[in-house]
């Protein structure tokens, strides 16, 4: 049969020719379909049952008036074109899922480094001064070892910064120790 009287008995809604049709093809693609692109059985089933009717209704709404190719390539490239769709459907949908996932997993390490900041900035609220001005205006307050210097009268910004390598090395100290006692 040509394509002139393939597309003529689809449109002449010849049940028989379409039944011929699929019970010719189903078989050879649910096979294609799932060695080629590893999907389930009953989603080869799906994909050739609407590629199918899409094949029909591109015929009936005259898209379609001449095959290029034989039948059976038209139907698998349909076939293939909603393959790769399902198949990019579901890449996307797992990827945006691994990002949810991947996402929440680092609330939870937000969540611990949040803890881990809560726990040394109340260890630096308890220390003695120098200590603790030294240690708020370097890291909280973001100022210079000059700045800090000025402002809490020391002769230099070295001298500071030998302070607070002390002050960090009590901090330090006095975390590893609360870590232990736990």
């Amino acid at each position: 049969m040509n394509s002139k009287d393939i597309i003529q008995s689809i449109l002449n809604k010849e049940d028989k020719f379409l039944n011929k049709l699929y019970l010719e093809y189903r078989k050879q693609f649910l096979f294609w379909a799932t060695s080629d692109y590893h999907i389930s059985k009953e989603d080869a089933k799906d994909l050739f049952q609407d590629s199918m009717v899409i094949f029909v209704m591109k015929i009936q709404n005259g898209e379609l008036t001449e095959l290029n190719s034989t039948l059976k390539t038209y139907i698998y490239g349909i076939g293939k074109q909603l393959i790769q769709n399902k198949t990019k459907t579901k890449y996307n949908r797992e990827y945006r899922q691994s990002q949810y996932y991947a996402r929440s997993d680092k609330y939870d390490e937000i969540e611990v480094e949040d803890e881990q900041f809560d726990t040394v900035l109340a260890e630096i609220n308890s220390m003695q001064n120098p200590c603790k001005s030294i240690l708020h205006a370097y890291y909280l307050n973001s100022l210079s070892l000059q700045e800090i210097a000025v402002s809490l009268n020391y002769s230099s910004g070295k001298s500071v910064k030998v302070q607070k390598y002390r002050c960090l090395k009590t901090l330090k100290d006095k975390i590893f120790l609360n870590k232990v006692n736990k």
